[in-house]
């Protein structure tokens, strides 16, 4: 599936043209436009309205410095503990197969061998630049949440994905941020009762990478569903 680069006329058409893309134009996207996208983001749903996040939105200068920071500690090969594990460790089927699938078709289609783990890492690094997106978004929460408001920081993501899409810009949901939260508290002003959950890019995808072509594959109604009468 080609890159779908126009506005969304409906909720259905925003859904179904959203992927994850992993190459942005370095096309700035208009002060103005993303903010109306966050404004009508806050309308998401929260359980008793406690709204449980902040939003760390960076643009210009400041992005190129927490790209510039992220992008050197990773390729020197630093790592830190992670604020949350990225996926429960081991993973059950069907989930494994659908994660190492997703893989290896993206892999397929950048041209990167299965055996080749340096070039795969060096890919893997790219979420330090928010794939070039000219917008990064960090959302923190306190660290006294529990479940449910996690669940409502995700509805948050989707609102504000949905909404790209009807403007006419794509995402990339990031889970890496939780990898280098040090990063995230050095260059932004995040209380010590908070810490990071996910992070965002948004922007102008490139219709031109064949990276942004990967149209996951999602699970039959019937594998995932039981209905009763």
């Amino acid at each position: 599936m080609s890159l779908n680069t126009s506005t969304s006329q409906t909720v259905s058409e925003a859904l179904s043209t959203r992927i994850t893309v992993r190459d942005f134009l370095d096309t700035p996207v208009p002060s103005a436009l993303l903010r109306e996208i966050l404004e009508k983001a806050m309308r998401s749903p929260s359980g008793g309205n406690l709204q449980p996040w902040k939003l760390h939105v960076m643009t210009g200068d400041t992005l190129a410095e927490f790209k510039k920071r992220a992008t050197e500690r990773t390729l020197a090969g630093k790592t830190e503990e992670p604020t949350y594990p990225a996926y429960p460790s081991p993973l059950w089927e069907p989930q494994r197969s659908w994660r190492y699938k997703l893989g290896e078709d993206m892999y397929k289609l950048i041209g990167i061998a299965k055996d080749d783990k340096m070039a795969r890492l060096a890919w893997l690094a790219r979420n330090a630049d928010f794939f070039n997106a000219p917008v990064g978004i960090i959302i923190t929460g306190n660290k006294k949440l529990n479940m449910p408001q996690y669940m409502d920081i995700g509805i948050l993501l989707q609102s504000l994905m949905l909404l790209a899409r009807e403007a006419g810009l794509h995402t990339a949901p990031q889970g890496w941020w939780r990898n280098w939260s040090s990063v995230c508290h050095e260059i932004l002003t995040i209380p010590d009762e908070e810490e990071v959950l996910v992070g965002m890019a948004m922007g102008y995808g490139n219709p031109d990478k064949a990276v942004n072509s990967l149209y996951a594959d999602r699970a039959e109604l019937d594998q995932v569903s039981q209905f009763y009468d």
